[in-house]
């Protein structure tokens, strides 16, 4: 058989790109109102793209640049004689977009296909996405929204990831990934109370902050509460609920190492979730807010001191479990389970988890690892509403955790009393 005279995938990528033209350009055609400026359409669009397609086969930018210049040129001639009619550019900056995507189309198909798409929906959105920033977004929400995405994206990638200090305890990158954990929590949380309604929104929020951190979520409860301590019952509700989504979460997690050993954990941990999502039942039936409209005061959407306050007292756990186990040399398995239960929970279930796996420790001793890891846990957490938030809020959260502790401790006594019976003949 013959040789083809051109390769079918350039082919089909070029196809590609005068696709995304044709799609964005019938967009901008659409979109048009009477009297607005035509400087670009439909066969402007295809014809740019379908440029970029070609400039993409030759692979060299050279050539690229010198055509987008050209493109430039003629889009600048256009606007400028349209420009009494209106002072938009956006159809010409979509307009030299397809170009670049036409190019992009060669080295990552898939990208310049979904940012085409996307770029057609933000288009075709235009007078959606003004109405919601003329009436759904307040002042003080876009600056709390500006600070969060600089914490994230500006700080972040600055910081050094490598250990620092007396014992290597402290790294700036994972601490303030701590930092933007806790906040973004709470900045999802209010959007959520806004979008759900203030009480699904605030339990969906908290079930969410629950599966990624429970001592993070209940420092963001305990924020809020103390700004509505008249709340303070509907955000135990949420608090409880939050700390019994953490059982699962470490049950799948040593699962993922051990199957045998997250056997054995089944039944305490699912006995001391669904004692926990009773427990959260039946706490707001009690609840005044209950019988009338949820009236949590919608607070700033950001805050970073919490956040910042709340890193800091992890990063001092951190340095005192390291200062013990210098000063210890190898710690037993429960006094490391308890140190480092006051940090995380989830790393000891980790190490605990691999130690079994390995053999160095029977499921009994991991199974009360876990469970004193979790305990230590439950006590940083008691400590959060003692001091960040009103003292109703911490007695809810106390007897929450102290209920499913005992449950999850009274199961696993009696399964190693029960493995330690003598077998009859």
């Amino acid at each position: 058989m013959d040789r083809l005279p051109f390769d079918i995938t350039d082919a089909r990528l070029v196809a590609e790109a005068l696709a995304i033209g044709l799609l964005v350009g019938i967009e901008r055609y659409k979109a048009r109102q009477p009297g607005e400026k035509h400087t670009a359409g439909v066969r402007t669009f295809a014809a740019f793209a379908l440029l970029g397609g070609v400039c993409g086969l030759f692979d060299q930018l050279a050539v690229s640049l010198a055509s987008f210049a050209a493109l430039t040129a003629l889009v600048a001639i256009g606007y400028y004689r349209e420009s009494e009619h209106s002072l938009g550019l956006t159809t010409e900056t979509a307009a030299l977009l397809v170009f670049w995507l036409g190019v992009l189309v060669h080295r990552h198909e898939f990208l310049a296909l979904s940012t085409a798409i996307v770029l057609t929906i933000m288009l075709a959105s235009k007078e959606s996405i003004h109405a919601f920033i003329r009436e759904s977004i307040s002042e003080r929400e876009l600056f709390d929204t500006l600070k969060f995405l600089a914490v994230v994206l500006v700080i972040y990638p600055l910081l050094p990831d490598r250990t620092l200090g007396p014992y290597g305890f402290f790294n700036p990158a994972k601490t303030w990934l701590l930092v933007i954990l806790v906040s973004t929590i709470g900045y999802v949380g209010y959007f959520l109370m806004r979008v759900l309604g203030r009480r699904r929104g605030l339990l969906a929020s908290s079930l969410l902050g629950g599966v990624i951190s429970t001592p993070a979520t209940t420092m963001s409860l305990a924020v809020r509460a103390r700004q509505s301590p008249e709340s303070a019952r509907i955000l135990g509700v949420a608090a409880v609920a939050a700390n019994a989504v953490q059982f699962p979460r470490l049950l799948l997690l040593v699962a993922v190492l051990d199957t045998a050993f997250a056997r054995r954990l089944f039944i305490p941990l699912a006995a001391m979730t669904v004692v926990g999502f009773l427990g959260a039942w039946l706490l707001s039936l009690r609840s005044r807010e209950r019988h009338r409209d949820f009236e949590l005061p919608l607070a700033n959407p950001y805050s970073l001191m919490p956040a910042l306050k709340f890193s800091l007292f992890f990063v001092a756990i951190l340095f005192l479990v390291r200062v013990a186990e210098i000063s210890l040399g190898e710690p037993g398995v429960y006094l490391a389970s308890f140190l480092g239960g006051l940090a995380s929970a989830s790393a000891v279930a980790l190490t605990l988890a691999k130690w079994v796996q390995d053999g160095s420790l029977s499921l009994d001793a991991g199974t009360f690892g876990i469970l004193i890891a979790v305990t230590a846990n439950a006590l940083v957490k008691c400590m959060i509403p003692l001091s960040q938030g009103p003292r109703r809020l911490a007695v809810w959260l106390i007897g929450g955790l102290a209920t499913m502790l005992i449950v999850g401790f009274a199961l696993v006594f009696m399964t190693a009393a029960g493995s330690a019976a003598p077998v009859g003949p």
